[in-house]
């Protein structure tokens, strides 16, 4: 049994439709589909929350933790509910068999991405078939617990590298991330606004300068 998690922003609330569609018609069914929206965005003024399919949650928090919202909200409520949750971006449509990929790669002990990129200035191996940070956008599958935990509050220097951040956690714990390629036939972008994380501003911190430079310290991991 899995569930499937993400956040979102007001200005793409009027477009989340077939996102949310694609997630519910993955097969196996998810047990649950959660939109966690903070009831203050901290980069937009608040605004009514979306109409949704059937079948999605919608999930009001009282505080923005950022993009990592789009995973540590539902790992905290379903800890001991649940066996897998994937998390996933807003702005992608997932094909037949994405979830499925996921779930076939990931384990008690390892997490799936279907893409991920490794960390070269650590020198660390090459390990074939994983990968040092998993990558949202395309779908991460984990256990709920390994996100859930007293430290997994993010500071506002890892909202820019999110990604970074949560592999950081996983990473402390022992886990490694499997790579699960399959999952990624068939992703297509739903829409291209302004509004990516990639190219936003938080905090006075752009995402790469902030992965430069460091603010996010991680991966003495597996």
């Amino acid at each position: 049994m899995y569930a499937i998690s993400l956040t979102s922003i007001p200005p793409r609330y009027p477009r989340l439709g077939p996102v949310l569609a694609s997630l519910l018609a993955q097969r196996p069914a998810p047990a649950r589909v959660i939109l966690a929206l903070p009831e203050t965005p901290a980069r937009f003024a608040p605004a009514p929350p979306p109409e949704v399919p059937e079948g999605v949650e919608i999930r009001h928090l009282p505080r923005d933790e950022g993009p990592a919202t789009k995973v540590l909200p539902a790992a905290r409520a379903l800890t001991g509910r649940i066996d897998r949750l994937i998390y996933c971006d807003d702005d992608w449509l997932m094909p037949q068999g994405w979830a499925a990929a996921l779930l076939a790669v990931a384990d008690d002990s390892h997490a799936a991405a279907a893409s991920g990129f490794g960390l070269g200035r650590l020198k660390r191996r090459h390990r074939p078939g994983r990968t040092d940070i998993a990558q949202g956008f395309a779908g991460v599958c984990i256990r709920p617990e390994w996100l859930a935990g007293p430290g997994c509050t993010p500071p506002p220097a890892a909202w820019p590298v999110d990604d970074i951040w949560l592999s950081a956690q996983l990473a402390r714990q022992g886990i490694a991330i499997r790579l699960a390629p399959e999952a990624r036939n068939g992703l297509r972008l739903a829409y291209d606004d302004a509004h990516a994380l990639q190219d936003a501003t938080i905090g006075g911190r752009a995402r790469a300068a902030a992965a430069e430079s460091g603010a996010v310290v991680v991966l003495k991991g597996p």
